[in-house]
């Protein structure tokens, strides 16, 4: 072999040894595939906004999407990163959706998280600790100078109430206000204890002053 001949052989290794560690592009994205990429970045925005779940199916065809439109393996890794920061979006949605949910539940029960409020007092406490009693004479008014109607505790809870038909026996203060006036009315509020010397109570004053004593008798 001629000296020249090595001489040229030497520089095509040489060559092919450089260019060898040089990676091969990654494809480029073709249109088509754009536009399957814009549609589905819009269909992710709608279900967002609508509050519902995105299916990992869709979420993976927007990876592989993106990862092959910027190219590389960082990039693919930035992708992966945001298709994670948006799972993570999505599950703090669907948390913050529970928490007040269950924040209205409690609410309606007069409940909240932590602390015991006295919507939770029942009249049953209320006759077991001696703030009322089956004998208290009870009476309905909701509005100034309008009708009376008088009432009573029993002893598993419930009220015995005078109504336009006769007396009846309600499960609750409210259910039996209400049930009287024809509308929504808190019974705590607009039902009264007649006290000995002829003064009136109202069943919610009584409910804060055995809350203040720590529902103790």
């Amino acid at each position: 072999m001629s000296d020249e001949l090595k001489t040229h052989l030497d520089a095509l290794r040489r060559w092919i040894e450089h260019h060898g560690d040089i990676p091969t592009p990654a494809p480029s994205i073709s249109g088509e595939e754009r536009k399957q990429l814009h549609t589905v970045n819009k269909s992710i925005q709608q279900l967002t906004g609508l509050g519902v779940g995105v299916p990992n199916e869709l979420r993976a065809l927007k990876l592989r999407l993106s990862a092959k439109d910027i190219g590389g393996a960082e990039s693919a890794e930035i992708a992966q990163r945001l298709v994670q920061a948006e799972n993570l979006v999505d599950n703090l949605r669907e948390l913050y959706r529970a928490a007040r949910s269950l924040r209205g539940r409690l609410k309606g029960t007069g409940q909240s998280s932590g602390t015991k409020k006295h919507y939770a007092v029942s009249l049953e406490e209320l006759l077991e600790s001696g703030h009322l009693s089956i004998e208290d004479k009870l009476e309905l008014q909701w509005l100034n100078d309008g009708p009376i109607f008088e009432g009573k505790v029993l002893a598993d809870g419930s009220v015995t109430a005078q109504t336009a038909a006769g007396w009846r026996q309600f499960d609750a203060l409210s259910a039996a206000a209400s049930s009287i006036g024809g509308r929504a009315l808190n019974g705590w509020d607009h039902w009264r204890r007649i006290n000995r010397d002829g003064s009136r109570t109202t069943l919610k004053e009584i409910r804060t002053k055995f809350m203040n004593e720590g529902g103790d008798s």
